[in-house]
């Protein structure tokens, strides 16, 4: 029996095989555990997917169970000014000097690289086969849209309201004390939960992504460790109840559905989207599929303010309680809503996804941007935001030699 055994954190220099995924050679620690991994295999189907896939990729969504979102039979297609120039080639980017943008994607592992200004598509670039087609998962991102779908269900009446109890929706979670436990504790990752968010791939954290039917069954058995509101600490778990919750609120009709009906098929999708399940529950904290303009159309509603061609889609208020800071109740300024805020001095937020992938939004410039990738390459997530920032900060109608000049003057944070 070939096993492909790729543990987490255990290895050296990496190369890619031809489904993208990344090969690991093996160092001596990883080949101590053979022998448990055969065993695991053989007692525990979790465990043994867990040992053969190994490291998470962005083409996950075809080893898993999911759900198709079907194009927008309406769709909304981005106007191309692609060829105006008004993106600069060039950046500082520290550590490296002056660099091409291009240059910083492709050798970053970079997929695909979106810029969107005013509705209209002013850069668009793929890499590495990817194409305007092409899915990528996008790992974290998708709790934006989960918190997207509570704020649509709150609207709908399918859920009172943020200040709500877990136990109004899941009453299995009384006697652990999830009394005190509010839908915004949720949202805004103080619930107390005890939830390590590790690539440990013998934890609970990997376990669930694997996991194909014990989702809401391992949500049920969730303990805290700390009191509600004590203090932000980021954890998928999270995430998790608040699905469990939707789903239940949905009275049958699958959270995939709910997002094709709401939101999807209202915002023009221009391609397929997969959700990956486990059982009968969408993995709404990790592994929503879709092309790189389909995502961004994320980023734009919210830029309009929960609105998307004079259609209301999700209230104004909820959009301004995910993008602006509130850090009462232990909460913290760069955690709002399951969005990111990646500067304090800011006004910028952004779904983002832990191998790099990011939808970035710059209410000051009316910029959204892309970015899908195998990883972050060998930029730290700082650095990432930094260029983000730095791109979305100079994106003007003007020629692009003068943009050019701007960009060279003004180094990333």
């Amino acid at each position: 029996m070939n096993i492909r055994l790729v543990c987490r954190g255990m290895h050296s220099s990496s190369t890619r095989d031809a489904t993208g995924r990344h090969s690991r050679n093996r160092s001596a620690s990883v080949l101590v555990m053979v022998g448990i991994a055969i065993s695991l295999i053989c007692g525990c189907g979790t465990y043994g997917r867990i040992i053969w896939y190994g490291f998470s990729g962005v083409e996950d969504f075809r080893i898993f169970p999911g759900r198709t979102l079907e194009a927008s039979p309406h769709h909304f297609s981005f106007r191309d000014e692609t060829r105006k120039g008004r993106v600069a080639h060039e950046l500082n980017l520290p550590g490296h000097g002056q660099m091409s943008l291009e240059a910083i994607l492709r050798d970053n592992e970079t997929l695909a690289f979106l810029v969107i200004q005013d509705d209209a598509l002013v850069y668009e670039r793929y890499f590495d086969g990817f194409a305007s087609d092409s899915i990528s998962l996008g790992f974290s991102m998708t709790k934006s849209v989960l918190s997207l779908l509570i704020g649509c269900a709150i609207d709908d009446g399918l859920i009172g309201s943020v200040e709500d109890s877990v136990t109004k929706y899941l009453p299995e979670l009384r006697e652990g004390g999830f009394g005190k436990v509010s839908l915004l504790h949720l949202l805004m990752s103080t619930s107390g939960l005890d939830y390590a968010e590790s690539g440990n791939p013998f934890g609970i954290h990997v376990y669930l992504y694997y996991c194909e039917t014990c989702l809401e069954r391992k949500a049920l058995r969730f303990k805290l460790a700390e009191p509600p509101g004590t203090r932000f600490l980021y954890k998928s778990g999270d995430n998790i109840l608040l699905a469990t919750i939707l789903r239940r609120a949905l009275h049958g009709e699958t959270i995939t559905a709910y997002l094709q009906r709401r939101v999807w098929t209202p915002l023009g999708m221009e391609n397929e989207g997969i959700w990956s399940t486990d059982g009968d529950q969408e993995k709404t904290w990790c592994c929503l599929a879709a092309t790189a303009r389909d995502f961004a159309k994320f980023g734009m509603l919210y830029l309009h303010g929960g609105k998307w061609q004079d259609e209301r889609i999700v209230s104004q208020d909820w959009i301004r309680r995910a993008s602006t800071a509130d850090e009462t109740d232990g909460a913290s300024w760069q955690y709002q809503f399951q969005w990111w805020h990646p500067f304090r001095e800011r006004s910028h937020y952004m779904m983002a996804g832990h191998l790099g992938q990011y939808v970035y939004v710059n209410p000051d410039t009316h910029v959204v941007l892309v970015r899908l990738g195998r990883s972050r390459g060998g930029l730290s997530s700082e650095q990432w935001w930094s260029l983000l920032s730095a791109v979305s900060g100079a994106v003007l109608p003007q020629p692009q030699s003068d943009l050019g000049k701007m960009i060279q003057q003004r180094p990333l944070d």
